[in-house]
């Protein structure tokens, strides 16, 4: 191939991505003043991720993170994971009320994420569902609502980064 219609093929790739990303997906609606997931990340005490294949638990302390039996997380995970929270801005999906959620892939077998401050108060409760269909994205609700969000594959890779760095089971604090 030329280097004209190399050039050419670049800008057919740069129109198509300016009109997917100006126009969103169907049914999305795009609101650039959108709260982040989480609005304060510095007064988080606790991060808790339930899975069907087991819970995970960090709780941070003078010392750093840890995990509740006092064995030191030797990672950045769980301050990378808060700092992705603070910034993940979701788009908001046009949810079809007679639409199961059990189909977008919540119910008793979805991930939860449920982070709390020192006191123990709710600052995140978030019940995690499948992936998009370009896999790009996950859906999510917050905990009691119908409404379902598309959260960036920033959410993903943070959580499979939490869930790696975890203090192995039989390490001693």
């Amino acid at each position: 191939m030329t280097w004209r219609g190399t050039t050419r093929l670049l800008l057919l790739l740069v129109l198509l991505a300016s009109t997917v990303w100006l126009l969103g997906p169907r049914g999305e609606r795009r609101d650039p003043a959108a709260p982040p997931l989480l609005t304060t990340p510095e007064q988080v005490g606790r991060i808790e991720l339930a899975e069907p294949a087991g819970r995970l638990v960090a709780l941070r302390s003078a010392g750093g993170w840890r995990d509740p039996e006092g064995r030191p997380w030797h990672s950045d995970a769980p301050d990378d994971l808060l700092r992705a929270l603070g910034t993940l801005r979701p788009a908001a999906l046009e949810a079809d009320s007679d639409r199961p959620l059990e189909e977008w892939g919540f119910g008793p077998t979805a991930t939860r994420l449920h982070v709390l401050d020192a006191t123990g108060q709710d600052l995140l409760v978030l019940e995690i569902g499948r992936r998009n269909p370009a896999w790009t994205a996950r859906y999510a609700r917050r905990a009691g609502t119908r409404e379902v969000l598309l959260v960036g594959a920033a959410l993903e890779w943070e959580l499979d980064k939490l869930r790696a760095s975890a203090p192995p089971p039989n390490a001693d604090p």
